[in-house]
């Protein structure tokens, strides 16, 4: 035997960089074992075990399973590492879409705070939204353990189907009846999200209100006080001159994530207007 072609696991692992207990977990599953274990259960390894060392990492480094690695080192083939480059360029290729849809809500969520403190709490206006593009889950029915069934449901379909986070979230209310806004009652739970490139899993659940004008309202505060809200929301619209064109959407600005007092929750309230033949109020081009 040369030992001058061999190394101590401690050295071996200080020249891959790793740990000397990433190199014994590696030999307890067998996918790389040390060249030769002596009588003192020293292990050494090879030179040539640097590359299948390198070859592992690689591997690993592209998304695969220490499993799938040991399987593909058992069945090793020019075929078989084609197969494999080609399956994990996939993975990764979701693994992006993933990530990206996560930076896009935390840029969402970004945005919506920072616009939230520019702009002054309950007082209507006028403001001109591009288009909205949004997920959403049916509250089957107006008690409180439908609404609670329904974000739970949106929760999972957001995380396991659409892959991505429910925040932002918000509610679409059913049609408001001025005259009785003191119980608002909620048809879907929504989230605001970037339109995706693949819809056909997304199916009824993706839903897009056109770009357009808004009557708007920023509320500051719990949802005991949303019916006076609403009521001075409908009165704007009523005053000058606009025609509802949409459901109200509410989208949770601040929430519980920042705060653990209601009194600081920011809820934005919007409503697609048209103007109507005797309005004569110019729309604000600034969205919030």
């Amino acid at each position: 035997m040369n030992d001058m072609a061999l190394f101590s696991s401690g050295e071996f692992a200080t020249m891959c960089n790793v740990s000397r207990e990433l190199l014994l977990y590696y030999d307890r599953i067998g996918i790389l074992k040390p060249k030769v274990v002596r009588d003192n259960r020293y292990r050494y390894y090879s030179v040539e075990q640097l590359y299948l060392f390198d070859a592992i990492r690689f591997f690993v480094d592209a998304g695969m399973s220490t499993k799938e690695v040991k399987d593909y080192f058992d069945h090793r083939s020019t075929s078989l590492f084609l197969e494999s480059i080609e399956g994990n360029i996939k993975n990764m290729e979701e693994q992006r879409d993933i990530l990206d849809a996560k930076i896009g809500m935390m840029e969402r969520m970004l945005y919506i705070t920072h616009r939230s403190l520019l702009f002054p709490k309950e007082e209507p206006r006028l403001s001109f939204w591009d288009e909205f593009c949004m997920l959403v889950t049916d509250i089957p029915d107006d008690t409180e353990s439908a609404y609670i069934q329904a974000v739970c449901d949106h929760s999972d379909f957001c995380r396991n189907v659409a892959h991505v986070s429910k925040f932002p979230m918000g509610r679409v209310a059913k049609a408001l009846d001025r005259n009785n806004l003191s119980d608002i009652e909620y048809q879907q739970i929504m989230t605001w999200t970037s339109k995706p490139a693949e819809t056909s899993q997304l199916a009824s659940r993706l839903k897009i209100r056109p770009r357009g004008n808004c009557a708007v309202i920023l509320h500051q505060g719990g949802r005991e006080g949303l019916p006076e809200v609403y009521g001075r929301l409908l009165d704007y619209i009523e005053e000058n001159g606009l025609i509802a064109c949409s459901p109200a959407y509410e989208l949770d600005v601040n929430t519980y994530l920042m705060s653990d007092s209601s009194e600081d929750y920011l809820i934005h309230i919007s409503i697609l207007v048209d103007a109507g033949p005797e309005s004569t109020h110019i729309p604000s081009r600034q969205p919030v």
